[in-house]
């Protein structure tokens, strides 16, 4: 009944990817992806912290300087509060 155990091991069977083989590709893909995700996020802040800490230039007309020299100083009262 059947084949006999010599035909049986004769032909060998196609090996199908492990489950350890296929969990070790997903986590090698999702450090890619967070690794990626990562160096644009980088990219984008230092972007932005570049172009606020530089000094604008072009139209924008320089604030006018407030001097402290037109301002009177403060009165005292005359009578002290009790």
């Amino acid at each position: 009944m059947g084949m006999p155990d010599d035909a049986r091991t004769a032909v060998p069977r196609p090996r199908l990817r492990t489950s350890g083989h296929l969990r070790r590709t997903k986590l090698v893909t999702a450090f890619a992806i967070t690794a990626l995700v990562g160096i644009g996020s980088y990219a984008a802040t230092y972007e932005a912290l570049i172009k606020v800490s530089t000094p604008a230039t072009g139209s924008i007309a320089p604030a006018p300087s407030i001097s402290t020299g037109s301002v009177p100083p403060p009165t005292t009262p005359a009578q002290p509060h009790p």
